[in-house]
């Protein structure tokens, strides 16, 4: 796979302590990149730079091998979803689908037929006479990712696109998203702040925190082998066991409980979470685990029982200081 989103060096700041700095990252033809990380540490700052909504303070922004950081938004081969859906209330679906075509004098029947086409693919076939208020949440942001898809870009950019929707909507549209994907071939960038959601869609995963990268690779490598404590923090569920200046890292399904009468734990808390058991075990008030079994496991044990506790994998981190 080539390389169909190059990032050199890209700064924008807002203030000394807002925005990115030296952004350097390369996106792959056909990838689903998501860049992950909490509020305010810079995603959407370079969703926008790439979109052409933010003006980008220096660096270079490759697209199809081609310096796209001084075009206008309209001229640059991208499309963007954001967080609310930004449909017309006062237009059909097919007039908002049919708007950006418009624009760029493509003719009646060609919009038609790419209409069809796009609706059709988000599984929306038949709505075109309605209005975005007639419709729910989850088909809205289909209709807004299909009006993105209309245009034909080289890069889709969502931003936060599910974030409003319920729960279960929200994993129907994650594998929705997967299958758009996959069936138009497309090279897409999305922005969570959900790491369920990013581990779910992602081909890769780039961590973001305070205007940098922490760590860019698939999920699984993110999630088994976290290169700073920010990322082990972050994704997933984490145990950190402080000793001697040292920070062991230990995720709770790679703890082993065993019955044992003289062991330093004892079991606080047993939580059924439907296919495993979360299990909350106590040493002293400053060192508790959470550890997942699995519901044959959770049957051997119950409340204040005393237990040793093996550590299948473990990382190491420096202390916090």
């Amino acid at each position: 796979m080539g390389e169909k989103l190059i990032i050199e060096n890209l700064t924008k700041k807002f203030s000394k302590n807002e925005g990115v700095e030296n952004i350097n990252l390369c996106v792959k033809e056909h990838e689903l990149l998501t860049l992950l990380g909490p509020s305010g540490c810079g995603k959407t700052t370079i969703l926008r730079a790439i979109g052409g909504f933010n003006q980008i303070d220096s660096g270079r922004i490759l697209l199809d091998g081609k310096e796209i950081q001084d075009l206008q938004p309209e001229k640059r081969p991208t499309g963007m979803v954001f967080q609310s859906y930004n449909l017309w209330p006062h237009m059909t679906i097919y007039e908002n689908m049919a708007f950006g075509m418009q624009i760029r004098k493509c003719r009646k029947e060609q919009i038609k037929k790419e209409i069809q086409k796009m609706l059709e693919l988000v599984r929306m076939d038949g709505s075109e006479k309605k209005y975005p208020s007639q419709l729910s949440g989850g088909q809205q942001q289909r209709i807004a990712i299909a009006r993105a898809l209309v245009l034909k870009p080289s890069l889709l950019l969502l931003d936060e696109p599910f974030s409003a929707l319920d729960a279960k909507i929200r994993g129907q549209m994650r594998e929705e998203l997967k299958r758009i994907q996959r069936e138009a071939g497309l090279t897409v960038m999305f922005v969570t702040h959900d790491q369920e959601e990013a581990m779910a869609i992602s081909d890769r995963i780039a961590v973001m925190r305070q205007g940098h990268m922490e760590q860019v690779g698939k999920p699984e490598e993110i999630y088994d082998h976290p290169k700073t404590r920010f990322v082990a923090e972050f994704i997933g569920e984490m145990n950190f066991i402080e000793e001697n200046g040292s920070a062991f890292a230990v995720r709770p399904e790679d703890v082993t409980l065993q019955h044992d009468q003289n062991g330093k734990y004892e079991i606080l808390q047993m939580m059924s979470l439907g296919h495993y058991t979360q299990a909350i075990v106590k040493k002293s008030e400053k060192e508790m685990l959470k550890v997942f079994l699995e519901k044959d496991q959770a049957k051997g044990f119950e409340t204040g029982n005393r237990v040793s506790c093996i550590f299948d994998r473990q990382q190491e981190f420096a202390a916090r200081a």
